[in-house]
């Protein structure tokens, strides 16, 4: 009676430091993960009810994601109601938890700084002009145009968006990037994640076209492409291209959301992994080991020679840790080995001590 009494005061309290109760049921495992399931809930219910009523990029799952990682930084307390053993074999667990609200919804700050903690991705948007009937990406009305792409990415969708100006300028080479090949040593040299790339053609006849792709800089994986055919209204082709221009960049921001989404927070994130002039036994070695490795989701083979072997290995480890735990593996095989790291492609060579 004294502890519902001390919980309805500490509710009613809590109507004033922004925080909210909330009773919930989980099952798992062990009583220790249905308790965790349960906070979980909680947090996800408040979540969904303040996230809603933002904008769509507060909505994207990378936020929603990584405060669910926390999710005991956001209760503020919780009491065990009720707890049982199913006859499943499952436990129970019912639990009244006091919700902090205010790192749910302090401020589009806060929603931004978790966006960051869970490693947004960076976006390099580049105009580039192959075909041969584009438009010169040197023109200057150009460059408008990829900016407007860049507006709709980085105020709409919140990604953050690389300035490809600052690199070119900051580039020995004077040459203005105008196709995929240099554009994508570019985005590898500023670290971006993704790439987008803009081409608009102009025929002798209407329609015109407006390209746009994405890219995982990674992989060199193409994401999405949209492509959109328009009448020209006007006497500046680039001001009737970005009428028509939120549609196909609004359906790459969802393609690069999904993406995320399943790669990151639901299928693992995929890794290429190579293994360059290691014998057979260890070859054999390391595709067996490599599926014990903590973070491990799946894997596919990609590619297979004399002395080299080559992976997509999807895991929940970011590219560090994962470098971190191949490592140990080889090391506790006493294998030498030199490593690079570029993007998510993870490359390792057998360090022969008899070449040293």
């Amino acid at each position: 009676m004294i502890a519902r009494l001390l919980l309805a005061l500490f509710t009613s309290f809590s109507l004033f430091t922004t925080a909210h109760a909330l009773e919930v049921t989980a099952q798992g495992a062990t009583q220790r993960q249905a308790l965790n399931a349960a906070l979980r809930q909680a947090v996800e219910m408040q979540l969904g009810s303040d996230v809603e009523a933002n904008s769509l990029v507060e909505n994207f799952q990378v936020v929603r994601q990584q405060i669910l990682k926390h999710t005991r930084g956001f209760v503020k307390s919780y009491q065990i109601l009720k707890e049982a053993r199913l006859k499943d074999g499952l436990y129970e667990v019912t639990i009244d938890a006091v919700v902090d609200e205010t790192n749910l919804k302090d401020s589009q700050n806060a929603l931004t700084t978790l966006m960051k903690m869970a490693a947004h991705p960076r976006l390099l948007v580049v105009g580039i002009d192959e075909d041969f009937d584009a438009v010169s990406v040197l023109k200057d009305d150009f460059r408008r145009l990829s900016e407007s792409v860049e507006h709709i990415l980085r105020d709409d969708f919140k990604f953050e968006l690389l300035d490809p100006e600052t690199s070119r300028h900051a580039s020995t080479n004077s040459y203005r990037y105008s196709d995929r090949k240099n554009n994508i040593k570019r985005a590898r040299h500023l670290k971006a994640d993704y790439i987008i790339f803009v081409e608009l053609i102009k025929t002798g006849h209407t329609p015109y076209h407006l390209r746009l792709e994405s890219l995982d800089v990674a992989s060199m994986r193409t994401l999405a492409k949209e492509e959109i055919q328009f009448a020209r209204t006007g006497e500046n082709i680039f001001e009737d291209a970005q009428s028509h221009l939120y549609g196909p960049t609004a359906q790459l921001a969802s393609a690069l959301i999904d993406t995320l989404k399943q790669e990151v927070y639901e299928d693992g994130q995929r890794f290429e992994l190579a293994f360059y002039k290691f014998d057979d036994e260890t070859r054999h070695f390391l595709e067996t080991d490599l599926k014990n490795l903590p973070g491990y989701v799946r894997h596919k083979m990609t590619g297979q020679e004399k002395n080299a072997l080559n992976l997509s290995y999807w895991s929940m480890l970011k590219a560090g840790p994962l470098h971190d735990e191949i490592s140990r593996l080889l090391q506790a095989q006493d294998i030498p080995f030199d490593f690079k790291l570029r993007q998510r492609s993870l490359s390792y060579r057998f360090d022969d001590p008899m070449f040293e």
